[in-house]
Protein backbone atom coordinates (compact mmCIF):
# COMPACT_ATOMS: atom_id res chain seq x y z
CA UNK A 1 0.00 0.00 0.00
CA UNK A 2 1.59 3.44 -1.09
CA UNK A 3 1.49 6.20 1.69
CA UNK A 4 2.77 9.06 2.54
CA UNK A 5 5.40 9.02 5.52
CA UNK A 6 2.74 11.70 7.79
CA UNK A 7 -0.20 9.13 6.60
CA UNK A 8 2.17 5.81 7.89
CA UNK A 9 2.52 7.93 11.74
CA UNK A 10 -0.76 9.11 11.75
CA UNK A 11 -2.28 5.46 11.09
CA UNK A 12 0.02 4.00 13.74
CA UNK A 13 -0.87 6.63 16.45
CA UNK A 14 -4.56 6.06 15.94
CA UNK A 15 -3.87 2.30 15.72
CA UNK A 16 -5.57 1.78 12.16
CA UNK A 17 -4.68 -0.63 9.23
CA UNK A 18 -3.37 1.72 6.83
CA UNK A 19 -3.78 -0.68 4.54
CA UNK A 20 -7.36 -0.66 4.53
CA UNK A 21 -7.83 2.85 3.61
CA UNK A 22 -8.97 3.83 0.21
CA UNK A 23 -5.79 6.66 -1.13
CA UNK A 24 -7.16 9.47 -2.96
CA UNK A 25 -3.37 10.41 -3.94
CA UNK A 26 -1.49 10.03 -7.22
CA UNK A 27 -1.09 6.14 -7.69
CA UNK A 28 -3.75 5.56 -5.43
CA UNK A 29 -1.10 6.92 -2.30
CA UNK A 30 -3.03 7.12 1.14
CA UNK A 31 -2.76 11.15 2.81
CA UNK A 32 -2.76 12.55 5.81
CA UNK A 33 -6.44 13.37 4.65
CA UNK A 34 -7.42 9.90 3.74
CA UNK A 35 -6.36 8.83 7.27
CA UNK A 36 -8.07 11.40 9.16
CA UNK A 37 -11.61 11.21 7.00
CA UNK A 38 -11.40 7.88 7.59
CA UNK A 39 -10.82 8.00 11.08
CA UNK A 40 -14.18 10.36 11.16
CA UNK A 41 -16.32 8.67 9.81
CA UNK A 42 -15.23 5.24 11.61
CA UNK A 43 -15.70 7.06 14.60
CA UNK A 44 -19.57 8.28 14.02
CA UNK A 45 -20.74 4.96 13.24
CA UNK A 46 -19.02 3.78 16.20
CA UNK A 47 -21.61 6.46 17.84
CA UNK A 48 -24.70 5.42 16.38
CA UNK A 49 -24.17 1.84 17.33
CA UNK A 50 -23.49 2.92 20.54
CA UNK A 51 -26.67 5.07 21.13
CA UNK A 52 -28.56 2.19 19.17
CA UNK A 53 -27.77 -0.67 21.85
CA UNK A 54 -27.37 2.05 24.90
CA UNK A 55 -29.79 0.87 27.61
CA UNK A 56 -29.33 4.44 28.83
CA UNK A 57 -30.76 5.75 25.30
CA UNK A 58 -33.83 4.13 25.26
CA UNK A 59 -34.52 5.06 29.04
CA UNK A 60 -33.55 9.03 27.90
CA UNK A 61 -35.82 8.61 25.20
CA UNK A 62 -39.06 7.18 27.77
CA UNK A 63 -38.21 10.27 29.71
CA UNK A 64 -38.04 12.66 26.32
CA UNK A 65 -41.42 11.06 25.58
CA UNK A 66 -42.88 11.23 29.09
CA UNK A 67 -42.38 15.36 28.61
CA UNK A 68 -44.47 15.28 25.58
CA UNK A 69 -47.47 13.93 26.55
CA UNK A 70 -49.64 13.98 29.81
CA UNK A 71 -51.77 11.06 31.00
CA UNK A 72 -55.12 11.79 32.52
CA UNK A 73 -56.90 8.90 34.73
CA UNK A 74 -61.08 8.56 33.34
CA UNK A 75 -63.46 10.47 35.61
CA UNK A 76 -66.78 8.36 36.23
CA UNK A 77 -68.66 10.67 34.46
CA UNK A 78 -66.60 10.49 31.10
CA UNK A 79 -66.37 6.84 31.46
CA UNK A 80 -70.62 6.44 31.47
CA UNK A 81 -70.16 9.05 28.61
CA UNK A 82 -67.76 6.66 27.13
CA UNK A 83 -69.88 3.69 27.59
CA UNK A 84 -73.27 5.09 26.27
CA UNK A 85 -71.96 6.74 22.99
CA UNK A 86 -70.84 3.20 22.35
CA UNK A 87 -74.28 1.18 22.87
CA UNK A 88 -76.06 3.85 21.00
CA UNK A 89 -73.49 3.74 18.12
CA UNK A 90 -73.20 -0.52 18.32
CA UNK A 91 -77.33 -0.84 18.89
CA UNK A 92 -79.03 1.97 17.15
CA UNK A 93 -79.31 2.64 13.19
CA UNK A 94 -78.60 5.97 12.88
CA UNK A 95 -80.27 8.33 10.08
CA UNK A 96 -79.77 12.21 10.15
CA UNK A 97 -81.32 14.68 8.81
CA UNK A 98 -80.75 18.36 8.90
CA UNK A 99 -82.52 21.68 7.75
CA UNK A 100 -83.25 25.37 8.53
CA UNK A 101 -86.43 27.67 9.08
CA UNK A 102 -86.88 30.82 9.38
CA UNK A 103 -87.72 32.28 12.60
CA UNK A 104 -88.31 36.08 13.00
CA UNK A 105 -91.59 35.93 14.39
CA UNK A 106 -90.16 33.63 17.37
CA UNK A 107 -87.02 36.06 17.72
CA UNK A 108 -89.27 39.02 18.40
CA UNK A 109 -91.01 36.91 20.76
CA UNK A 110 -88.03 36.22 22.61
CA UNK A 111 -86.96 39.47 22.83
CA UNK A 112 -90.02 41.01 24.54
CA UNK A 113 -89.96 37.77 27.25
CA UNK A 114 -86.15 38.71 27.73
CA UNK A 115 -87.04 42.33 28.32
CA UNK A 116 -89.95 41.40 30.79
CA UNK A 117 -88.46 38.81 32.91
CA UNK A 118 -85.11 40.78 32.86
CA UNK A 119 -85.22 41.96 36.39
CA UNK A 120 -86.49 38.62 37.73
CA UNK A 121 -83.41 37.22 37.00
CA UNK A 122 -84.75 34.60 34.73
CA UNK A 123 -82.75 34.33 31.45
CA UNK A 124 -84.54 33.25 28.27
CA UNK A 125 -83.25 31.76 25.74
CA UNK A 126 -84.65 29.60 22.48
CA UNK A 127 -84.39 26.20 24.37
CA UNK A 128 -87.66 26.61 25.72
CA UNK A 129 -90.14 27.39 22.71
CA UNK A 130 -88.17 24.34 21.26
CA UNK A 131 -89.03 22.19 24.23
CA UNK A 132 -92.46 23.15 23.84
CA UNK A 133 -92.68 22.50 19.98
CA UNK A 134 -91.02 19.21 20.11
CA UNK A 135 -93.48 18.06 22.41
CA UNK A 136 -96.51 19.56 21.14
CA UNK A 137 -95.56 17.14 17.87
CA UNK A 138 -94.23 14.44 20.08
CA UNK A 139 -97.95 14.00 20.78
CA UNK A 140 -98.88 13.87 16.71
CA UNK A 141 -96.26 11.30 16.18
CA UNK A 142 -95.26 8.98 19.59
CA UNK A 143 -93.08 6.74 17.64
CA UNK A 144 -90.56 9.60 18.20
CA UNK A 145 -91.11 9.28 22.17
CA UNK A 146 -91.00 5.72 22.40
CA UNK A 147 -88.44 2.51 22.70
CA UNK A 148 -88.00 -0.34 21.27
CA UNK A 149 -87.96 -3.58 22.73
CA UNK A 150 -86.48 -6.08 20.54
CA UNK A 151 -86.59 -9.33 22.17
CA UNK A 152 -90.14 -8.66 23.67
CA UNK A 153 -91.34 -7.63 19.77
CA UNK A 154 -92.55 -4.32 21.17
CA UNK A 155 -92.60 -0.67 20.44
CA UNK A 156 -93.30 0.99 23.82
CA UNK A 157 -94.66 4.53 23.07
CA UNK A 158 -94.11 6.81 26.48
CA UNK A 159 -97.52 8.93 27.20
CA UNK A 160 -95.22 10.94 29.42
CA UNK A 161 -92.84 13.72 28.02
CA UNK A 162 -89.78 13.89 29.87
CA UNK A 163 -86.83 16.02 27.53
CA UNK A 164 -83.15 15.49 28.52
CA UNK A 165 -81.18 18.70 27.87
CA UNK A 166 -77.22 17.74 27.09
CA UNK A 167 -75.28 20.30 29.08
CA UNK A 168 -71.73 20.85 28.56
CA UNK A 169 -69.97 21.15 32.10
CA UNK A 170 -66.41 20.74 32.72
CA UNK A 171 -66.57 17.25 33.93
CA UNK A 172 -68.01 16.17 29.92
CA UNK A 173 -71.82 16.19 28.89
CA UNK A 174 -75.00 15.33 31.27
CA UNK A 175 -78.08 14.84 29.83
CA UNK A 176 -80.55 16.02 33.31
CA UNK A 177 -84.10 15.78 32.41
CA UNK A 178 -87.43 18.13 32.47
CA UNK A 179 -90.30 16.03 33.26
CA UNK A 180 -93.41 16.51 32.13
CA UNK A 181 -92.42 19.18 29.87
CA UNK A 182 -95.54 18.67 27.97
CA UNK A 183 -97.53 20.39 30.88
CA UNK A 184 -95.38 23.17 31.52
CA UNK A 185 -95.73 26.72 29.89
CA UNK A 186 -92.41 28.39 28.12
CA UNK A 187 -91.99 30.29 30.99
CA UNK A 188 -92.33 27.73 33.32
CA UNK A 189 -89.41 25.46 31.13
CA UNK A 190 -87.23 28.84 30.94
CA UNK A 191 -87.01 28.65 34.76
CA UNK A 192 -86.49 24.63 34.85
CA UNK A 193 -83.44 25.20 32.22
CA UNK A 194 -82.11 27.83 34.17
CA UNK A 195 -81.87 25.71 37.51
CA UNK A 196 -80.42 23.01 35.50
CA UNK A 197 -77.52 25.59 34.26
CA UNK A 198 -77.00 26.47 38.16
CA UNK A 199 -77.17 22.74 38.98
CA UNK A 200 -74.74 21.73 36.43
CA UNK A 201 -72.51 24.99 37.17
CA UNK A 202 -72.14 24.15 40.95
CA UNK A 203 -72.02 20.49 40.06
CA UNK A 204 -74.93 19.53 42.07
CA UNK A 205 -76.64 17.58 39.53
CA UNK A 206 -78.04 14.09 40.76
CA UNK A 207 -78.59 10.41 38.74
CA UNK A 208 -82.42 11.19 39.61
CA UNK A 209 -81.86 14.55 37.62
CA UNK A 210 -81.13 12.45 34.69
CA UNK A 211 -83.66 9.73 34.54
CA UNK A 212 -86.07 8.49 32.86
CA UNK A 213 -86.10 10.50 29.73
CA UNK A 214 -87.94 9.78 26.92
CA UNK A 215 -86.47 12.67 24.39
CA UNK A 216 -83.13 14.11 24.13
CA UNK A 217 -82.67 17.77 22.84
CA UNK A 218 -78.68 19.32 22.64
CA UNK A 219 -77.81 22.65 21.68
CA UNK A 220 -74.26 23.11 20.29
CA UNK A 221 -75.53 26.90 19.37
CA UNK A 222 -75.22 28.19 22.34
CA UNK A 223 -71.34 27.62 21.51
CA UNK A 224 -70.91 28.98 18.20
CA UNK A 225 -71.83 25.70 16.61
CA UNK A 226 -74.53 25.66 13.10
CA UNK A 227 -75.14 22.10 12.29
CA UNK A 228 -73.58 18.76 13.88
CA UNK A 229 -74.57 14.81 13.49
CA UNK A 230 -76.15 14.40 17.07
CA UNK A 231 -75.97 11.06 18.52
CA UNK A 232 -79.08 9.14 20.09
CA UNK A 233 -79.15 8.85 24.22
CA UNK A 234 -80.34 5.50 23.86
CA UNK A 235 -82.75 3.71 24.33
CA UNK A 236 -84.36 6.52 23.21
CA UNK A 237 -85.27 6.37 19.36
CA UNK A 238 -84.35 10.28 18.18
CA UNK A 239 -82.21 13.44 19.34
CA UNK A 240 -83.05 16.93 18.12
CA UNK A 241 -79.76 19.08 17.70
CA UNK A 242 -80.23 23.22 17.22
CA UNK A 243 -77.49 25.65 16.33
CA UNK A 244 -77.10 29.41 16.01
CA UNK A 245 -79.43 31.30 15.14
CA UNK A 246 -77.80 34.03 11.89
CA UNK A 247 -79.14 36.34 9.47
CA UNK A 248 -79.32 35.01 6.00
CA UNK A 249 -80.96 36.27 2.87
CA UNK A 250 -84.56 34.87 2.75
CA UNK A 251 -87.66 35.72 -0.15
CA UNK A 252 -90.75 36.58 1.57
CA UNK A 253 -93.99 37.97 -0.49
CA UNK A 254 -91.51 38.14 -3.89
CA UNK A 255 -88.72 40.73 -2.05
CA UNK A 256 -85.12 39.62 -0.45
CA UNK A 257 -85.36 40.31 3.08
CA UNK A 258 -82.95 39.49 6.00
CA UNK A 259 -84.46 36.53 7.94
CA UNK A 260 -83.67 35.43 10.96
CA UNK A 261 -82.31 31.53 10.18
CA UNK A 262 -82.31 28.46 12.55
CA UNK A 263 -80.44 25.35 11.61
CA UNK A 264 -81.77 22.39 13.33
CA UNK A 265 -79.67 18.42 13.08
CA UNK A 266 -81.96 15.47 13.84
CA UNK A 267 -81.29 11.96 14.18
CA UNK A 268 -83.42 8.82 14.55
CA UNK A 269 -83.34 5.23 15.29
CA UNK A 270 -84.29 3.68 11.71
CA UNK A 271 -84.83 0.79 12.77
CA UNK A 272 -88.46 1.68 13.50
CA UNK A 273 -88.54 5.64 12.46
CA UNK A 274 -89.51 6.04 8.87
CA UNK A 275 -87.82 8.99 6.61
CA UNK A 276 -91.42 9.79 6.23
CA UNK A 277 -92.25 9.84 9.56
CA UNK A 278 -89.80 12.11 10.80
CA UNK A 279 -89.80 14.61 7.46
CA UNK A 280 -93.84 15.10 8.44
CA UNK A 281 -92.31 15.48 12.31
CA UNK A 282 -89.75 17.71 11.39
CA UNK A 283 -92.42 19.68 9.51
CA UNK A 284 -94.50 20.22 12.26
CA UNK A 285 -91.78 21.16 14.67
CA UNK A 286 -90.78 24.02 12.03
CA UNK A 287 -94.11 24.74 11.81
CA UNK A 288 -94.48 25.72 15.37
CA UNK A 289 -91.22 27.78 15.51
CA UNK A 290 -91.89 29.53 12.54
CA UNK A 291 -95.35 30.62 13.75
CA UNK A 292 -94.77 30.55 17.78
CA UNK A 293 -98.46 31.94 18.13
CA UNK A 294 -99.69 28.71 17.75
CA UNK A 295 -97.81 27.32 20.76
CA UNK A 296 -99.25 29.54 23.16
CA UNK A 297 -102.78 28.53 22.22
CA UNK A 298 -102.10 24.87 22.66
Amino acid sequence: MLATPVARAIAKELGLDINIIPGSGPSVRVTRKDIESYHQSRAYLTGIKNLQASPMSDASRKSQADVLIEKIPLSQIRKTIARNMSRSKQNAVHMSVMDEVEIGDLVSMRQKLKAEYKDKGLSVSYLPFVIKALTLALREFPVLNAELDLEGGNIIHKKYYNIGIAVDTPEGLVVPVIRDADKKSIIELAEELNQISIKARDRHLTLEDMKDGTFTVTSYGSIGGYYAVPVINYPQVAIFGIGRVAEKPVVKDGQIVVGQMLPISMSVDHRIVDGGEVARFLNTVLNYLKNPVLMLVK
